[in-house]
Protein backbone atom coordinates (compact mmCIF):
# COMPACT_ATOMS: atom_id res chain seq x y z
CA UNK A 1 0.00 0.00 0.00
CA UNK A 2 2.80 2.41 0.86
CA UNK A 3 4.55 1.91 -2.48
CA UNK A 4 1.35 2.64 -4.39
CA UNK A 5 0.85 5.87 -2.43
CA UNK A 6 4.49 6.87 -3.00
CA UNK A 7 4.18 6.24 -6.75
CA UNK A 8 1.03 8.38 -6.87
CA UNK A 9 2.80 11.29 -5.11
CA UNK A 10 5.83 10.88 -7.37
CA UNK A 11 3.70 11.04 -10.52
CA UNK A 12 1.77 14.01 -9.16
CA UNK A 13 4.99 15.86 -8.30
CA UNK A 14 6.35 15.43 -11.79
CA UNK A 15 3.20 16.75 -13.41
CA UNK A 16 3.11 19.81 -11.14
CA UNK A 17 6.78 20.51 -11.87
CA UNK A 18 6.12 20.24 -15.60
CA UNK A 19 3.16 22.61 -15.31
CA UNK A 20 5.27 25.18 -13.47
CA UNK A 21 8.08 24.93 -16.06
CA UNK A 22 5.55 25.29 -18.86
CA UNK A 23 3.98 28.33 -17.19
CA UNK A 24 7.40 29.99 -16.80
CA UNK A 25 8.19 29.21 -20.44
CA UNK A 26 4.94 30.74 -21.71
CA UNK A 27 5.15 33.75 -19.38
CA UNK A 28 8.73 34.62 -20.32
CA UNK A 29 8.11 34.10 -24.06
CA UNK A 30 5.06 36.36 -23.86
CA UNK A 31 6.92 39.11 -22.00
CA UNK A 32 9.82 39.05 -24.46
CA UNK A 33 7.47 39.15 -27.44
CA UNK A 34 5.49 42.07 -26.01
CA UNK A 35 8.71 43.91 -25.18
CA UNK A 36 10.26 43.45 -28.62
CA UNK A 37 7.05 44.39 -30.44
CA UNK A 38 6.71 47.53 -28.33
CA UNK A 39 3.01 47.03 -27.65
CA UNK A 40 3.26 48.73 -24.24
CA UNK A 41 5.83 51.54 -24.53
CA UNK A 42 5.34 52.59 -20.90
CA UNK A 43 6.41 49.11 -19.71
CA UNK A 44 10.11 49.14 -18.76
CA UNK A 45 11.80 45.84 -17.95
CA UNK A 46 15.13 44.05 -18.09
CA UNK A 47 14.98 41.84 -21.18
CA UNK A 48 18.13 39.93 -20.25
CA UNK A 49 16.54 38.60 -17.05
CA UNK A 50 13.42 37.43 -18.89
CA UNK A 51 15.58 35.92 -21.65
CA UNK A 52 17.59 33.97 -19.07
CA UNK A 53 14.35 32.61 -17.59
CA UNK A 54 13.23 31.60 -21.08
CA UNK A 55 16.55 29.89 -21.77
CA UNK A 56 16.45 28.03 -18.47
CA UNK A 57 12.89 26.85 -19.01
CA UNK A 58 13.72 25.71 -22.54
CA UNK A 59 16.80 23.86 -21.29
CA UNK A 60 14.72 22.06 -18.66
CA UNK A 61 12.62 20.63 -21.50
CA UNK A 62 15.75 19.71 -23.47
CA UNK A 63 15.39 22.42 -26.13
CA UNK A 64 18.78 23.72 -27.27
CA UNK A 65 20.08 26.17 -29.83
CA UNK A 66 21.27 24.62 -33.07
CA UNK A 67 24.89 25.11 -34.10
CA UNK A 68 25.72 27.48 -36.97
CA UNK A 69 26.47 24.67 -39.40
CA UNK A 70 30.21 25.29 -39.51
CA UNK A 71 30.90 21.81 -38.20
CA UNK A 72 33.42 20.99 -40.95
CA UNK A 73 35.43 24.18 -40.42
CA UNK A 74 39.02 23.57 -39.28
CA UNK A 75 40.10 25.39 -36.13
CA UNK A 76 42.62 28.22 -36.48
CA UNK A 77 46.03 27.18 -35.15
CA UNK A 78 48.14 30.06 -33.87
CA UNK A 79 51.84 29.39 -33.46
CA UNK A 80 53.40 31.78 -30.95
CA UNK A 81 56.73 30.03 -30.42
CA UNK A 82 58.73 32.58 -32.47
CA UNK A 83 57.22 35.74 -31.02
CA UNK A 84 58.86 37.85 -28.33
CA UNK A 85 55.64 39.42 -27.06
CA UNK A 86 55.74 40.18 -23.37
CA UNK A 87 59.47 39.37 -23.01
CA UNK A 88 61.91 42.12 -21.99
Amino acid sequence: MATNLEEHHEKEGVSVADLVKCAVLLWSATLLTVSYLGLFPQMKMDNTFVASLLTGAMASFGIERKANGNGNKKPNIIDNKDTKAGIK
